[in-house]
């Protein structure tokens, strides 16, 4: 069955030797190339800094510093030791990135300095510069070590809180989503779509095709209608993220609600007024799903 299929690829993955991680980058790296030749977001010939989080094992960041020799980059990976991928970027690249190996969910993402052993300053390599383009790829891994049921939604804010007060004006972030029929992707594509010049979208065909997920790519972040509004709404992320981390009956962290993102704007507006736009948005990623899922199960069936 398809379940079947899709529980032995997360075995897999948890599983990975160094060669099927080898493997995983060179897929990663042809991944975005995928993307930018459809939607043409990585420059080729210009300086480029560039910040990449969940980075490891460093396929996007190959990609980019392989087409454009004047590029540089940053990324922030989940250390080794706590279950995070291997680094697998070529030596002849490494002289133009730098690597924090941090579970950045754990940064000092609040509103104020919070007086926590487990958080630690963002890196003044990471909040000290604006990057033209900021990707996020992290995903919640099975194998961390002391990993919390609510971290997945952690980091999304994480991710969210990072890549808007790190990108410059004028710059594009790269974000990995859930389908956009999901209540806070729905919403995320809002604000993307609001502080944003130019909000495309791809999903991929050389691999995940046939899962829930594809790519947001807001161009001209800072350019937007709503950009003016982009202060309260970090602070309004800055705030989530803490409940997030700190919140719930133990004041160990809890999921995100629907609500935790009616500041950028409500499901009720949503659906009264942006449902046509969400629905023209995900139709062309809900149709490349559905043709792979076909594939799969006829596949499976012997068709």
């Amino acid at each position: 069955s398809a379940e079947k299929h899709f529980k032995k690829q997360r075995e897999t993955s948890d599983n990975a030797s160094s060669n099927l991680s080898k493997i995983w980058f060179r897929r990663m790296r042809d991944l975005l190339r995928e993307i930018d030749m459809n939607l043409r977001c990585i420059p080729g010939n210009e300086p480029v800094d560039f910040l990449d989080l969940g980075c490891c094992p460093g396929g996007f960041s190959s990609y980019i510093l392989g087409k454009n020799r004047k590029a540089n980059g940053t990324g922030v990976s989940l250390p080794v030791a706590e279950g995070g991928h291997e680094f697998f970027l070529e030596d002849r690249h490494r002289s133009r990135f730098q690597l924090f190996s941090a579970n950045f969910t754990y940064y000092q993402l609040g509103s104020s300095v919070i007086d926590n052993e487990r958080l630690q300053s963002v890196p003044s390599d990471v909040l000290g510069k604006p990057f033209d383009i900021v990707l996020l790829d992290g995903h919640q891994l099975r194998t961390q070590v002391s990993a919390l049921p609510w971290d997945s939604d952690r980091l999304l804010i994480s991710q969210l809180i990072l890549a808007i007060q790190s990108v410059k004006e004028g710059g594009t972030i790269i974000m990995k989503l859930p389908m956009p029929h999901k209540p806070v992707t729905a919403r995320i594509l809002h604000l993307f779509e609001t502080i944003s010049s130019r909000l495309l979208r791809w999903k991929p065909k050389l691999m995940h095709a046939n899962r829930g997920i594809f790519y947001a790519v807001a161009k001209g972040v800072g350019r937007g209608e709503d950009s003016h509004k982009i202060p309260i709404i970090l602070q309004a992320l800055k705030n989530l993220w803490f409940s997030l981390t700190f919140g719930g009956g133990e004041a160990s962290g809890r999921h995100i609600l629907p609500e935790d993102l009616d500041f950028l704007i409500s499901m009720d507006d949503l659906v009264s007024y942006r449902l046509d736009w969400l629905t023209k948005l995900g139709t062309p990623l809900w149709k490349v799903q559905k043709l792979a899922l076909e594939r799969l199960y006829n596949k499976k069936c012997g068709n």
